[in-house]
């Protein structure tokens, strides 16, 4: 199997895994509030995507600072996204709250 694809199938049984560790088991969350921390994460991973993007701009004759760009459009789609889920979640009233862990 070429790195790629096996890359890709990795990071598809690592993202399931988190979901359901995170959200779709979890007594803790609802299906919005684990919508909403999806979307969360997704933005997290997207500026570590981006730093590393950076890093090897720093370091590279090749031009990264495009994938860096294209990292930037994964964070803001998550964003969006994020308060899209806010939104149409009434922002999550104190009601919601269930004491979420940090």
């Amino acid at each position: 199997m070429p790195v790629r694809e096996d890359l890709e199938q990795r990071a598809s049984r690592l993202a399931a895994r988190l979901s359901d560790e995170l959200v779709e088991s979890s007594e803790l969350v609802d299906f919005r509030m684990g919508t909403f921390l999806l979307a969360a994460l997704s933005a997290e991973l997207g500026q570590r995507v981006q730093e590393r993007c950076w890093e090897q701009a720093r370091r590279s004759s090749a031009n990264w600072d495009m994938a860096a760009a294209e990292a930037e459009t994964l964070i803001t789609a998550a964003w969006r996204c994020m308060e899209t889920v806010s939104v149409l979640s009434g922002h999550f009233s104190d009601s919601d709250r269930r004491g979420l862990p940090g």
